[in-house]
């Protein structure tokens, strides 16, 4: 088994390829291969701190068995290929030659170096667990490379070897979609455990949501809200926050989270447990101020359908999740309407679609995306959507803008 590659992806890493090749030549390079290395350099990112970081960590177990020298040394290299793989999705996917010479190049040499590692360390004796590493790793990046460009991420099939242990919080993550300064992401919390245990962010903000069936607790500062159908909490950078599952059974937590001070999966580094901290919290309405106007979202969601038509609603604006520093994150709800239409933002858009289905199009990379789908909007590309079917296309976006601070002082008011 090998990594397997589209022909639009074999092309233009050929291009790449090309260039370093000649000098980095660049001369050859259209504004059309731009666009579509932007694309894969993204859906390369959405692995940063799930296949890249997930292998690494199997990789670094192995190492701690008996197994040959040789094969240690092969698995030592692919570590840090892995490691180079993390570290790459701190650079900018620039809208210029450097997506496909720079960005997308790299992504593809680190990512077959893994491969041939991993093969090589296999010839020295048979190792049956790291051969499913192995095949896992290929699996997940080919959900990239196998493509047209355009990476959809689906919350009902998180990927296997894909996720990512929040030191000190003990919660799964998944990856969803990386954008530029922010990311959409899915919290897996055990029905044998608590939910998420109170913490904080220093240079972050956040959005949690919740879909039916929820039962539990949105904890906010020091107020509470008993939740049991779909939420959305904006919680700005040094507030106290988490979740308390009350239902006994596996609940999947999606958030957006993200900082313009850092890369958008700063949440995993960017952590301030409060263990032992004793703060009676008074239960608070959602929508109150002490909980920082938090929406019912799917009522929302009903209520917009309902319109059939297009139109976008902002549910949390940007000042209620950030701060002058680190900007804030919007989180907006759109009906899609009987007929076609673009979107086109000066800042990456991420998509969760929520209901009816569509045909989009980024570039020259087409698919379909439907219930349960998340994609990302490069900035400055145009998306072009047609819905299909009976069911309105219904569609939620996140995004990260910067704020100034006389918008912030507006919601100054909330105890954190």
């Amino acid at each position: 088994m090998s990594l397997r590659a589209s022909e639009v992806y074999a092309q233009i890493i050929d291009k790449a390829r090309w260039g370093h090749a000649h000098g980095r030549s660049i001369e050859h390079i259209v504004s059309e291969d731009i666009q579509t290395a932007r694309l894969f350099s993204y859906g390369f990112r959405a692995q940063t701190i799930g296949v890249f970081h997930a292998t690494r960590v199997l990789l670094r177990m192995e190492l701690k068995r008996n197994i040959a020298f040789h094969a240690g040394e092969c698995l030592e290299i692919a570590c840090l290929c892995l490691e180079q793989l993390e570290t790459k999705a701190v650079d900018p996917v620039l809208p210029d030659h450097r997506a496909l010479i720079s960005t997308l190049y790299f992504y593809d040499r680190w990512t077959n170096q893994v491969d041939d590692l991993l093969s090589k360390a296999q010839t020295y004796g048979k190792n049956s667990q790291l051969q499913t590493i192995h095949n896992l790793f290929l699996s997940n990046i080919q959900q990239v490379s196998s493509g047209n460009g355009l990476y959809i991420a689906c919350d009902l099939e998180l990927p296997e070897q894909g996720a990512f242990m929040v030191p000190d919080l003990d919660i799964s993550i998944a990856p969803l979609v990386y954008g530029d300064h922010h990311s959409w992401n899915a919290a897996f919390l055990s029905g044998s455990r608590p939910g998420v245990a109170i913490h904080r962010h220093h240079l972050g903000a956040e959005i949690h949501l919740g879909y039916s069936p929820v039962k539990g607790h949105a904890i906010l500062g020091d107020s509470f809200t008993p939740v049991n159908e779909g939420y959305a909490m904006p919680i700005p950078p040094m507030t106290d926050h988490g979740f308390l599952n009350t239902s006994g059974e596996d609940h999947v937590l999606p958030f957006v989270f993200g900082s313009l001070r850092a890369g958008g999966w700063g949440i995993f580094f960017d952590v301030g447990p409060r263990p032992g901290e004793k703060v009676e919290r008074k239960e608070q309405p959602l929508g109150s101020p002490a909980m920082n106007q938090s929406v019912f979202l799917e009522r929302a969601i009903a209520r917009i359908r309902a319109r059939a038509v297009l139109t976008r609603e902002v549910l949390v604006p940007a000042q209620r999740a950030g701060s002058e520093e680190i900007g804030g994150l919007e989180l907006a709800l759109s009906c899609g309407g009987p007929t076609s239409f673009e979107i086109l933002s000066d800042h990456y858009k991420i998509i969760s679609v929520q209901c009816g289905e569509a045909s989009i199009r980024i570039g020259n990379a087409e698919a379909k995306v439907r219930q349960h789908d998340y994609f990302g909007i490069p900035g400055n590309m145009r998306c072009h959507l047609v819905p299909c079917g009976t069911d309105p296309f219904v569609f939620l976006d996140a995004v990260i803008l910067p704020i100034s601070k006389f918008e912030r002082e507006a919601f100054s008011g909330m105890n954190r």
